[in-house]
Protein backbone atom coordinates (compact mmCIF):
# COMPACT_ATOMS: atom_id res chain seq x y z
CA UNK A 1 0.00 0.00 0.00
CA UNK A 2 0.89 3.61 -0.76
CA UNK A 3 0.91 6.58 1.63
CA UNK A 4 2.49 7.38 4.79
CA UNK A 5 3.58 4.04 6.77
CA UNK A 6 4.28 3.62 10.40
CA UNK A 7 7.81 3.86 9.13
CA UNK A 8 7.93 6.89 7.65
CA UNK A 9 6.04 8.35 10.99
CA UNK A 10 8.63 6.80 13.16
CA UNK A 11 11.47 8.19 10.73
CA UNK A 12 9.84 11.66 10.46
CA UNK A 13 9.27 11.82 14.46
CA UNK A 14 13.07 10.70 14.80
CA UNK A 15 14.58 13.80 12.52
CA UNK A 16 12.03 16.36 13.66
CA UNK A 17 13.23 15.87 16.86
CA UNK A 18 17.25 15.79 15.81
CA UNK A 19 16.86 19.08 14.10
CA UNK A 20 18.64 22.15 15.68
CA UNK A 21 16.38 24.96 17.50
CA UNK A 22 16.71 28.38 16.38
CA UNK A 23 16.58 30.95 19.57
CA UNK A 24 15.74 34.27 18.78
CA UNK A 25 14.15 36.97 21.29
CA UNK A 26 10.77 36.07 22.93
CA UNK A 27 7.88 37.39 20.78
CA UNK A 28 4.67 38.57 22.26
CA UNK A 29 2.26 37.71 19.91
CA UNK A 30 2.68 33.75 19.84
CA UNK A 31 0.57 31.47 17.43
CA UNK A 32 0.38 27.90 16.40
CA UNK A 33 -0.34 26.11 13.05
CA UNK A 34 -0.31 22.38 12.19
CA UNK A 35 1.14 20.93 8.70
CA UNK A 36 -1.42 18.22 8.84
CA UNK A 37 0.07 15.00 6.98
CA UNK A 38 -2.45 12.47 5.84
CA UNK A 39 -3.25 9.57 3.26
CA UNK A 40 -5.75 10.04 0.68
CA UNK A 41 -6.70 7.10 -0.97
CA UNK A 42 -2.82 5.59 -0.59
CA UNK A 43 -1.54 8.96 -1.38
CA UNK A 44 0.79 10.93 0.70
CA UNK A 45 -0.51 14.12 1.26
CA UNK A 46 -0.72 17.62 3.13
CA UNK A 47 -4.27 19.17 4.05
CA UNK A 48 -4.53 22.89 3.60
CA UNK A 49 -7.55 25.17 4.07
CA UNK A 50 -8.46 28.24 1.98
CA UNK A 51 -9.36 30.96 4.80
CA UNK A 52 -13.17 32.53 4.27
CA UNK A 53 -13.93 36.24 3.14
CA UNK A 54 -15.46 36.87 6.56
CA UNK A 55 -12.47 36.81 8.19
CA UNK A 56 -10.40 39.75 9.65
CA UNK A 57 -7.42 39.14 7.30
CA UNK A 58 -5.62 36.93 4.70
CA UNK A 59 -8.86 36.30 2.94
CA UNK A 60 -9.41 33.78 0.67
CA UNK A 61 -5.56 32.70 1.29
CA UNK A 62 -4.37 29.41 1.80
CA UNK A 63 -2.84 28.22 4.85
CA UNK A 64 -2.54 25.87 7.68
CA UNK A 65 -5.11 25.02 10.52
CA UNK A 66 -3.68 27.29 13.59
CA UNK A 67 -4.46 30.77 15.56
CA UNK A 68 -3.54 32.65 18.48
CA UNK A 69 -2.39 31.41 21.60
CA UNK A 70 -4.67 31.51 24.36
CA UNK A 71 -3.31 31.24 27.83
CA UNK A 72 -6.63 30.06 29.28
CA UNK A 73 -7.09 27.69 27.36
CA UNK A 74 -4.26 25.79 26.28
CA UNK A 75 -1.54 24.08 28.15
CA UNK A 76 1.26 24.47 25.63
CA UNK A 77 1.96 25.68 21.80
CA UNK A 78 0.96 22.19 20.56
CA UNK A 79 -2.80 22.43 22.43
CA UNK A 80 -2.91 25.54 19.84
CA UNK A 81 -2.41 24.38 17.24
CA UNK A 82 -4.71 21.32 17.48
CA UNK A 83 -7.47 22.61 19.25
CA UNK A 84 -7.61 25.48 16.31
CA UNK A 85 -7.52 23.02 13.93
CA UNK A 86 -10.40 21.54 15.36
CA UNK A 87 -12.62 24.78 15.53
CA UNK A 88 -11.18 25.38 11.78
CA UNK A 89 -11.76 22.25 10.19
CA UNK A 90 -13.95 19.90 12.79
CA UNK A 91 -10.91 17.14 12.70
CA UNK A 92 -10.35 15.70 16.57
CA UNK A 93 -7.31 17.12 18.38
CA UNK A 94 -7.46 13.70 20.02
CA UNK A 95 -7.15 11.76 17.09
CA UNK A 96 -4.04 13.47 15.20
CA UNK A 97 -0.76 11.84 15.76
CA UNK A 98 1.70 14.40 16.67
CA UNK A 99 5.07 14.09 15.31
CA UNK A 100 6.63 16.89 16.51
CA UNK A 101 7.41 20.68 15.96
CA UNK A 102 9.11 21.33 12.71
CA UNK A 103 11.60 24.17 13.96
CA UNK A 104 12.84 27.21 11.77
CA UNK A 105 14.31 30.34 12.21
CA UNK A 106 11.85 32.58 14.34
CA UNK A 107 13.19 35.57 13.02
CA UNK A 108 12.52 34.98 9.50
CA UNK A 109 8.72 33.71 10.44
CA UNK A 110 8.54 36.56 12.58
CA UNK A 111 9.51 38.97 10.23
CA UNK A 112 6.98 37.28 7.20
CA UNK A 113 3.97 37.86 10.02
CA UNK A 114 4.92 39.97 12.89
CA UNK A 115 3.92 36.66 15.17
CA UNK A 116 6.22 34.13 16.64
CA UNK A 117 4.08 30.89 15.00
CA UNK A 118 5.47 27.74 15.41
CA UNK A 119 4.87 25.09 13.15
CA UNK A 120 3.63 21.47 14.54
CA UNK A 121 3.83 18.34 11.98
CA UNK A 122 0.46 16.03 12.98
CA UNK A 123 -0.58 12.94 11.24
CA UNK A 124 -3.92 12.67 10.53
CA UNK A 125 -4.60 9.45 9.15
CA UNK A 126 -6.56 7.95 5.94
CA UNK A 127 -8.84 11.22 5.19
CA UNK A 128 -11.29 9.56 2.94
CA UNK A 129 -12.45 7.61 5.90
CA UNK A 130 -13.13 11.27 7.93
CA UNK A 131 -15.35 13.72 6.98
CA UNK A 132 -14.52 17.34 7.89
CA UNK A 133 -16.78 19.83 8.75
CA UNK A 134 -14.97 23.23 8.10
CA UNK A 135 -16.78 26.40 10.26
CA UNK A 136 -18.27 28.31 7.04
CA UNK A 137 -16.97 31.33 9.01
CA UNK A 138 -13.51 30.95 9.06
CA UNK A 139 -13.00 28.09 5.81
CA UNK A 140 -13.82 28.30 2.77
CA UNK A 141 -12.58 24.97 1.70
CA UNK A 142 -10.53 22.39 2.58
CA UNK A 143 -8.21 20.36 -0.06
CA UNK A 144 -5.50 18.33 -0.23
CA UNK A 145 -2.05 17.62 -2.50
CA UNK A 146 0.43 15.00 -2.66
CA UNK A 147 3.57 14.99 -1.20
CA UNK A 148 4.95 14.19 -4.58
CA UNK A 149 3.61 17.32 -6.53
CA UNK A 150 5.20 19.45 -3.57
CA UNK A 151 8.52 18.44 -3.61
CA UNK A 152 8.03 18.61 -7.47
CA UNK A 153 10.31 21.61 -8.06
CA UNK A 154 8.77 22.56 -11.24
CA UNK A 155 5.67 24.20 -9.23
CA UNK A 156 7.91 26.35 -7.03
CA UNK A 157 9.06 29.77 -7.80
CA UNK A 158 11.85 31.33 -5.84
CA UNK A 159 11.82 35.41 -5.91
CA UNK A 160 15.56 35.81 -4.62
CA UNK A 161 14.89 39.44 -3.84
CA UNK A 162 11.90 39.00 -1.51
CA UNK A 163 14.24 35.80 -0.33
CA UNK A 164 9.77 34.48 -0.45
CA UNK A 165 9.11 31.10 -2.10
CA UNK A 166 5.21 30.69 -3.87
CA UNK A 167 4.15 26.69 -4.70
CA UNK A 168 1.78 27.04 -8.16
CA UNK A 169 1.15 23.67 -8.35
CA UNK A 170 -2.08 22.65 -6.94
CA UNK A 171 -5.71 24.28 -6.99
CA UNK A 172 -4.64 27.80 -5.45
CA UNK A 173 -1.30 29.32 -5.29
CA UNK A 174 0.45 29.08 -1.90
CA UNK A 175 2.39 31.99 -0.79
CA UNK A 176 3.54 33.49 2.36
CA UNK A 177 3.65 31.94 5.52
CA UNK A 178 2.29 28.80 4.46
CA UNK A 179 4.63 28.20 1.52
CA UNK A 180 7.60 29.47 3.85
CA UNK A 181 7.15 26.54 6.16
CA UNK A 182 6.08 24.36 3.88
CA UNK A 183 9.52 24.66 1.88
CA UNK A 184 11.14 24.15 4.97
CA UNK A 185 9.76 20.85 6.05
CA UNK A 186 9.94 19.31 2.52
CA UNK A 187 14.09 20.37 2.44
CA UNK A 188 14.83 20.07 5.92
CA UNK A 189 13.35 16.90 7.12
CA UNK A 190 12.04 15.06 3.98
CA UNK A 191 14.53 15.80 1.19
CA UNK A 192 17.84 16.13 3.60
CA UNK A 193 16.65 12.66 5.21
CA UNK A 194 15.77 11.08 1.59
CA UNK A 195 12.16 10.02 3.14
CA UNK A 196 10.70 8.67 0.09
CA UNK A 197 6.96 8.38 -0.08
CA UNK A 198 4.32 7.10 -2.55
Amino acid sequence: AGGLTSKHLNMLRKYLQRSPRHLTRAVSLRASVVIPLCNVNGVASVLFERRSSLVRSFKNQVCFPGGMVEESLDVNIIETSLREMEEEIGFPAKSVDVLGVLRCDWSAVHKITGIGVTPVVGFLGDLTERELSPNPDEVAECFTIPLATLLDAEHWSYEEEKGTVVFVGGPHVIWGLTAHLLDIFLKDILMRYKIHVQ
